[in-house]
């Protein structure tokens, strides 16, 4: 078939089609042509002598766009040689942005041709280009090669509602001010100190032109405390990094458990491979479990253990990969091997392990340790390596719940009004009161839990700074060095010494602090430089030698010296 030369109107009219002056005046003036043109019809349906001109603004820009289509279509004929009546064989077109390839013929309304740069990208990169650089570049969205995009392609593409956002959002920007992301609260913002130093996530200090970016574009809303940025409405700000840097950073392949960029190790499991080469890194996803949940995300568990729920955000429930461990709020969950208490709650298995393993702080045995950090629940763990401690702890507590409850026994405190009152918290508890009132502590020799005295007494102790915690000072009534010749009771045994006060010349009825023992007189007015002097042989209280005061020393047995005393 030839290829035309001719344009023949259906009055008669005709003309060569390269007199296009001639072609278009034909047209813009026969009622013949207008009458069977659907284009002609279309466009005299457009009441352009009453359109404003925004309207016309961007009828031209449609025009436009159609006749760059059209140019487009008659290049790709010119060039095959082949007849305009006939179809195209398939042609491509490159997204300038992602690369992705395009039929010319059958994707026009896939692609967009801008008019400033004639560079071809597809519409969903626009979307996104439009989207993410409004704000930071103030409405000057750029195309890769740095030309500008117009602002009518720009409201077009984002369409009337968001691009009216985006640009009262960058007019309150312009006047300094902030919306929060989050609560939607507008607040002035004011620069950060250049003084202050910043450190980000990993410890390290911010410096150069990232602490410039953070005190003149980091916020932190006064009302729901949700930090952003306030240029590219990040959150939470993206310390140590500008916007550029975020967001190469943000499209980069992540570490799994850092959190930096990384490269693909394709010689390991698919799991581990975006594990990057950090030694923290490294060890930790030694213990990693490598299985892949139904959903299509990585375990966060150990291995060799049953899986964890999935903690990515888009399937977790409750906690997700990003909540800090509970344990040690330092870290995301993601960043090391986790493991699930049978409560359902999940921390870092390393968290968890140091917590059984440092047990209690201070000198009085406290059972915080064994319980879940969110539900205070006793813990139970389904991983053998923990068996250990917990029933260590479970064989520790029995102990001490029995020593409790023979202590009350024994002081006839079976009746305190705590425990007889039904509106009191205790009513009808005596081993949770005991376990209230009575402290004990830990032998630093045959590690057996012994009675130390009274709550209260300890806590007056943890309140003064000056009195020190030493492990060496915590030895029990068995343990202790018995100093005279009735140190050891061959008919009582030791549960029945008595003690001197260490601060003065009378007999101890107070064991504080597990360490030391006091007079009734000494113990009511406890304080520093409160030793006594001995008054001598002679006048002392004790009839016996002893110890310079301020040393721990013992009586003997308490049972035979009253027996002593009553056969005299």
């Amino acid at each position: 078939m030839q290829v035309p030369e001719c344009f023949v109107c259906a009055c008669g009219f005709s003309c060569l089609y390269m007199k296009e002056k001639d072609m278009e005046f034909h047209i813009d003036s026969c009622p013949v042509y207008s009458a069977y043109s659907d284009f002609m019809k279309y466009i005299e349906r457009k009441d352009i002598q009453n359109a404003n001109e925004d309207q016309l603004r961007t009828m031209k820009a449609e025009a436009k766009v159609y006749i760059s289509r059209l140019d487009m279509m008659l290049m790709i004929y010119s060039q095959q040689q082949q007849p305009i009546l006939q179809k195209a064989p398939s042609q491509t077109v490159q997204c300038e942005k992602c690369k992705k390839q395009f039929e010319a013929n059958q994707d026009f309304d896939k692609v967009w041709y801008l008019e400033n740069c004639t560079h071809i990208i597809c519409k969903d990169c626009m979307l996104k280009i439009c989207k993410d650089d409004f704000l930071p570049k103030k409405s000057n969205v750029t195309c890769v090669c740095g030309e500008k995009f117009k602002d009518q392609e720009i409201k077009q593409i984002l369409g009337k509602e968001l691009y009216e956002q985006l640009t009262e959002k960058l007019n309150l920007s312009l006047q300094n001010i902030i919306e929060c992301y989050n609560c939607k609260e507008r607040f002035c913002f004011q620069k950060g100190n250049i003084e202050e130093k910043i450190q980000d996530q990993n410890g390290k200090l911010v410096q150069g032109e990232q602490l410039k970016h953070y005190i003149e574009n980091r916020f932190k809303c006064s009302k729901c405390h949700t930090e952003q940025c306030k240029n590219c409405m990040s959150v939470p700000y993206h310390t140590n990094m500008t916007c550029e840097e975020y967001k190469i950073n943000k499209a980069a392949v992540k570490c799994r458990l850092c959190d930096q960029p990384t490269e693909i190790q394709k010689n390991q499991p698919e799991a581990l491979q975006t594990i990057c080469q950090q030694q923290d890194c490294q060890n930790r996803s030694k213990n990693l479990c490598t299985i892949k949940l139904k959903c299509g995300h990585f375990c966060q568990g150990l291995k060799n253990t049953p899986c964890l729920p999935c903690l990515n955000e888009k399937c977790a429930k409750d906690q997700n990969e990003d909540d800090y461990c509970n344990i040690c709020f330092t870290e995301a969950l993601k960043s090391q091997t986790c493991v699930q208490t049978t409560c359902g709650h999940i921390f870092h298995e390393d968290c968890l392990r140091q917590k059984l393993d440092a047990k209690w702080n201070g000198p009085r045995i406290v059972f915080n340790y064994m319980k879940c950090p969110l539900c205070n629940k006793f813990l139970d763990i389904q991983v053998p390596h923990f068996k250990n401690s917990i029933e260590q702890g479970q064989i520790l507590l029995k102990e001490v719940q029995e020593l409790c409850l023979q202590r009350l026994k024994l002081e006839e405190k079976e009746k305190d009004k705590e425990l007889l009152d039904p509106t009191h918290q205790f009513f009808k508890k005596p081993l949770d009161y005991a376990m209230h009132i009575y402290c004990y502590y830990l032998c630093f020799k045959c590690k057996k839990p012994y009675f130390g005295g009274l709550k209260n007494c300890q806590q007056a102790a943890d309140q003064d700074p000056k009195v020190e915690f030493k492990q060496e000072d915590l030895v029990c009534t068995k343990c202790c060095p018995l100093l005279t010749l009735e140190d050891k009771c061959n008919k009582h045994g030791v549960d029945y010494i008595d003690f001197k006060c260490r601060h003065c010349c009378s007999i101890a009825l107070w064991w504080c602090h597990g360490t030391t023992h006091y007079c009734d007189p000494c113990h009511r007015n406890i304080k520093t430089n409160m030793t006594k002097p001995c008054p001598g042989p002679a006048k002392c209280p004790l009839g016996i030698p002893h110890k310079p005061n301020g040393e721990e020393m013992s009586l003997g047995c308490s049972l035979c010296r009253a027996e002593r005393l009553k056969a005299k």
